[in-house]
């Protein structure tokens, strides 16, 4: 019998490219819209799809090391960073529509930081600011997408 360890490092890498066919065959099936859109809608999960699956390959052919049962991953563990990590994104999507895109992004990715163990809260703010500001100038100015950048 097979180490229960080794067992689900195969299984899960061969499950995560189960889901990842499933996924660009769904996306393969979405209909084709009569917009000149370059990217369409099955162009995103299309590509994550074939992105999943890579990184599932690479697990599947032991690629990556198996984890070492990291500490940190335990029921305290859970309760001090993922759970609170869930409540700051839910605050997340109530906030954008008041605040607006740069403010609630720039302020979940320094809640982000804060929970992740980065003290230095000037250089959260530097980073955050510049992300966020990267990330709405990529989707205003290249994909066309219009957000609120700020509370109008």
């Amino acid at each position: 019998m097979k180490n229960p360890t080794n067992l689900s490092e195969t299984l899960l890498p061969a499950l995560l490219l189960v889901v990842a066919g499933l996924v660009f065959i769904g996306a393969w099936r979405l209909p084709d819209t009569a917009t000149a859109d370059l990217v369409g809608p099955k162009m995103y999960p299309g590509a994550l799809a074939i992105l999943l699956a890579f990184l599932s390959g690479l697990l599947l052919m032991g690629a990556a090391p198996p984890h070492g049962g990291d500490a940190g991953i335990n029921f305290p563990g859970i309760v001090r960073r993922f759970l609170p990590l869930v409540l700051f994104s839910t605050l997340y999507v109530l906030a954008l529509p008041l605040l607006g895109f740069m403010i609630a992004t720039t302020a979940l990715l320094m809640a982000c930081f804060y929970l992740l163990g980065e003290r230095r809260h000037w250089l959260n703010f530097l980073i955050a600011a510049g992300c966020t500001l990267v990330t709405y100038l990529l989707f205003a100015t290249l994909l066309g997408i219009q957000m609120t950048a700020f509370p109008g």
